[in-house]
C-alpha cells in the first residue's frame, strides 16, 4: 500500500503494509516543496504541487492505484465522541447531528474510526475519532491526482492516524505523557493518559529548526498540554514527552534540558518490534506522520466511502425478475404494434392529402419564415443574458480588498501589533502586511485573531526576526476568502 502525507513544505511518500498490531514499511520517499506550493494541507500552487508528485512517482516507478491520502489541514474537525454500537451508516447520520455546529462547512464529508479499546464484546456504546471536512476540499485532491492518473482510494485526518499508529506501538502501551510530533512549521501535541487518547493541538512554531527557541517553544507547548491535564484532574506522568520529527541535534538539545525543558523527560518515539528502522532505510522518528495511515480501518467508515454515495442504485430489479420481464414486454409491444399499424396507416392516407395543402399555402409558409426568425432572437437573447450572468457571478466570487479588509485588520491588531499591508496579489487573492510587537505572543494571538475572520480562507506568517531595539518582526500572508454573490 502507498500512503502519501501532506501538511506542508515536506511532502512524504511511504510503502508498506499492516496485519494485526505489525505495521511493515518496506520504502520511504520525501521531497521538499521549496515553491510554497502547498500550505496547512491546502495546495496553493497546483502545477508546482502536480510537478513534485509526478516526480515521485515517475522516478521511484510507484503504483498508480489504492493511494492512501493522509492530510494534516485545519480544514478538519474533529473530535472523540460516544455513540451507539450501530451499522456504519447509521453512525454517519449521527455524527451529522454531532457536528451541527459546524457552520463553516458546507456539503460535508464524515468519516470516523472507533477509538482503540473503546467497545467491549458486548458495550451498547463505543468511542469514536470523528472528523468531518467539506466535500470540495477532497475532491479538489481527487481532481489533482487523477491529472496524473493516481486513483486515491482511502483519504484521512492527520491526527486520527497518529492516534492509531500510537496504538499499536509498545512503546506507548499503558504510557501516560506527551506526544509531539513535528512537520516543518506545526507541532501536533497529544495526551495520552495510560495509552489512550485524552487530548490534541496543533501549533504554529516560529524559531528555525536547529536554535534553542525551537526547543524552547517545544516545551512551552508541553506546558500549555500540562495546563489542560491538570483542569482535568491528571498529574501524574507528565513529565514523559515521546518526540517524532525533530532532528538529532534538536532531539539532543531538547533532552540536555535546553530552555525551559530542564525538568522534562524526553524520548524518541520508537517503532520497537512493530517497525524495523532498517527496512525504510531511516529513523522512525522521521516517517512516523506518515506511517499510521498504514494501519487500516473500516472502508465503509472513510471519508472516500461518501464521494461516491447514492450510486448504484439503478440496478434495484432482481436477475431472476430481469429474465421474464423484458420478453414479456417485448412480446406485448409487437402484438399491439402490428394490431395497430393497419389502422393507423389508413387514416394516415386520409390525412396526408390534407395536411400537404395546408402546409404549402402562402399563409403558413410566411407564418413559418416570421416564426424562426424570432425564434434566432430569443435564442440570441438568451445566450447574451447567460453570458451576462457568468460574467456578475464570476466578479461577485473574486477576492476583494476594501475597507471592510482594513477595518477587520485593524480591529485584530488594536493593542496587539502594529500592521501595514505590503502586498496584494489579485491573481491568487493573496496580501501580505508587514507586522511588529513587542513580543512574540502579541504577534501569535494577532495571527490567532485572523485566522478567525471569515474573510481570510488561510493565514500564514514568516519572516519572523528581532531588530536591535527588540521588536519583533514577522511577515504575515492572508489568502482572501471568495465573496458571496447576492
Amino acid at each position: 500500500m502507498i500512503i502519501i502525507y501532506l501538511s506542508n513544505r515536506y511532502i512524504r511518500v511511504l510503502s508498506g503494509d499492516a496485519a494485526g498490531e505489525r505495521i511493515s514499511v518496506h520504502k520511504v520517499y520525501h521531497a521538499v516543496d521549496t515553491a510554497g506550493c502547498i500550505l496547512n494541507g491546502t495546495v496553493t500552487d497546483e502545477e508546482g504541487f502536480l510537478e513534485i508528485i509526478k516526480g515521485i512517482w515517475e522516478s521511484n516507478n510507484l503504483p498508480r492505484t489504492g493511494i492512501g491520502l493522509v492530510i494534516d489541514s485545519s480544514q478538519f474537525i474533529s473530535r472523540v465522541v460516544d455513540v451507539p454500537l450501530q451499522k456504519p451508516a447509521q453512525t454517519l447520520e449521527y455524527l451529522s447531528r454531532e457536528f451541527a455546529d459546524a457552520d463553516r462547512i458546507s456539503d460535508p464529508l464524515y468519516g470516523y474510526f472507533p477509538m482503540p479499546g473503546s467497545a467491549g464484546h458486548k458495550a451498547k456504546m463505543q468511542t469514536v475519532y470523528a472528523a468531518v471536512v467539506q466535500r470540495e476540499f477532497i475532491q479538489a485532491y481527487l481532481n489533482l491526482f487523477g491529472k496524473l492518473g493516481i486513483t486515491v482510494s482511502s483519504v484521512e485526518n492527520g491526527v486520527g492516524t497518529m492516534i492509531r499508529l500510537l496504538a499499536s506501538l509498545p512503546q506507548m502501551k499503558e504510557a501516560t505523557g506527551i506526544v509531539q510530533f513535528v512537520d516543518d512549521m506545526i507541532l501536533v501535541n497529544i495526551l495520552l493518559v495510560n495509552g489512550k487518547y485524552e487530548y490534541s493541538n496543533r501549533t504554529r512554531l516560529f524559531s528555525d529548526p536547529g536554535t534553542p527557541g525551537f526547543t524552547e517553544e517545544a516545551a512551552r507547548a508541553v506546558g500549555s498540554i500540562r495546563q489542560f491535564a491538570s483542569a482535568q484532574h491528571i498529574t501524574e506522568g507528565l513529565e514523559s514527552v515521546y518526540i517524532a520529527g525533530f532532528s538529532r541535534e534538536d532531539a539532543e538539545r531538547y533532552k540536555t534540558g535546553s530552555g525551559q525543558g530542564g525538568n522534562l523527560r524526553i524520548v524518541e518515539l520508537d517503532g520497537g518490534t512493530v517497525m524495523k528502522e532498517t527496512a525504510a532505510g531511516g529513523r522512525f522518528s522521521d516517517y512516523a506522520l506518515a506511517a499510521g495511515g498504514l494501519v487500516k480501518t473500516d472502508a465503509r467508515t472513510n471519508l472516500m466511502s461518501q464521494m461516491s454515495k447514492g450510486r448504484g442504485k439503478q440496478n434495484s430489479l432482481s436477475k431472476s425478475a430481469k429474465k421474464w420481464l423484458l420478453p414479456v414486454i417485448l412480446g406485448g409491444v409487437l402484438a399491439a404494434a402490428a394490431a395497430a399499424a393497419g389502422i393507423h396507416t389508413f387514416f394516415l392516407s386520409l390525412k396526408l392529402a390534407e395536411v400537404q395543402e395546408y402546409n404549402e399555402s402562402a399563409e403558413v409558409l410566411e407564418a413559418c419564415e416570421r416564426y424562426d426568425s424570432l425564434t434566432h432572437a430569443i435564442q440570441s437573447a438568451g445566450g447574451l443574458k447567460q453570458n451576462l450572468q457568468e460574467l456578475r457571478a464570476g466578479i461577485l466570487e473574486y477576492p476583494l480588498v476594501d475597507s471592510t479588509v482594513n477595518n477587520v485588520l485593524s480591529s485584530c491588531a488594536a493593542g496587539l501589533v502594529t500592521a501595514e499591508v505590503s502586498s496584494y496579489d489579485a491573481s491568487t487573492g493573496v496580501i501580505t502586511f508587514n507586522t511588529s510587537a513587542a513580543n512574540v505572543d502579541q504577534i501569535h494571538q494577532f495571527a490567532t485573531l485572523l485566522s478567525q475572520q471569515q474573510i481570510f480562507a488561510a493565514v500564514d506568517y514568516s519572516g519572523y526576526s528581532q531588530d536591535s531595539e527588540g521588536t519583533w518582526r514577522v511577515k504575515v500572508n492572508c489568502i482572501l476568502a471568495p465573496r458571496q454573490g447576492e
